[in-house]
C-alpha cells in the first residue's frame, strides 16, 4: 500500500511541477504582452502630442491666417501640454529601461521577491509619467477644441462683417454717372 501512495505522491508532484511550468510560461507570455502594450501606449502617445503640435501651427498659419487671435492663452496652454505630455513619454522610456536593469539585478541578486515591486521606484515613476503623459494629451486636445471654437466663431463673424462692410462701401461710392434719375416719365423704370 505504501507504494502506492508513493505512487500516487510522485504523480501529485509530477502534476504541481507540470502545472508551474505551464503557469510559468503563461506569466512571461503575460510579461511580454505587458511590455508590448506599454510599448504601444508610449508611441502613440508621443505620436499623437507631436502631430498635434504641427496640425496646431496648421491650424494656426492657415485657417486663422491674418486675422486677429482670439483667447491667445487657451493655444499656449495646449501647446504647454503637449510639450510635457511628450516630455512625460519620453522621460518615461528612460525610467522604463531603468526599472528593467533594477528588476535584472534585483534577480540576479535573488531579492526580486523582498523587494515591494519589480524595478523599484522606477516602475512607479514610469507608471506615473505614462499616465501623466495620456492625461495630458488630453488636456492639450481640450484646450485647443476651446481655442478653435473661439477663433472659428470670430472668423465667421469677421467674414461677415467684411461681406457687410464692402456691400455698404460699394453702393456707397458707386459713380452717380451710373446712377439714373428718375424723371416722372421714367418714375417705375429706375435703371442702375
Amino acid at each position: 500500500m505504501s507504494d502506492i501512495t508513493e505512487e500516487k505522491e510522485a504523480e501529485e508532484k509530477k502534476a504541481k511541477e507540470k502545472q508551474a511550468e505551464i503557469l510559468a510560461e503563461y506569466r512571461k507570455l503575460l510579461v511580454t504582452a505587458e511590455q508590448k502594450s506599454q510599448e504601444d501606449f508610449d508611441k502613440t502617445v508621443l505620436s499623437l502630442s507631436g502631430g498635434a503640435l504641427g496640425i496646431s501651427f496648421v491650424f494656426l498659419k492657415d485657417v486663422i491666417g491674418s486675422n486677429p487671435i482670439m483667447s491667445p492663452t487657451l493655444l499656449l496652454i495646449a501647446w504647454i501640454a503637449w510639450g510635457f505630455s511628450t516630455f512625460a513619454v519620453l522621460t518615461s522610456f528612460y525610467l522604463s529601461r531603468l526599472a528593467l536593469l533594477h528588476a535584472i539585478s534585483q534577480v540576479d541578486a535573488g531579492t526580486i521577491y523582498d523587494e515591494q515591486q519589480p524595478g523599484g521606484v522606477y516602475s512607479r515613476l514610469t507608471a506615473i509619467l505614462n499616465a501623466s503623459g495620456a492625461i495630458l494629451f488630453l488636456v492639450g486636445v481640450l484646450f485647443i477644441t476651446m481655442f478653435a471654437g473661439y477663433n472659428l466663431s470670430n472668423k465667421g463673424l469677421i467674414n461677415d462683417r467684411k461681406e457687410v462692410i464692402s456691400a455698404t462701401s460699394n453702393t456707397a461710392t458707386k459713380p452717380k454717372t451710373q446712377q439714373s434719375y428718375s424723371t416722372p416719365a421714367t418714375a417705375t423704370s429706375d435703371k442702375y
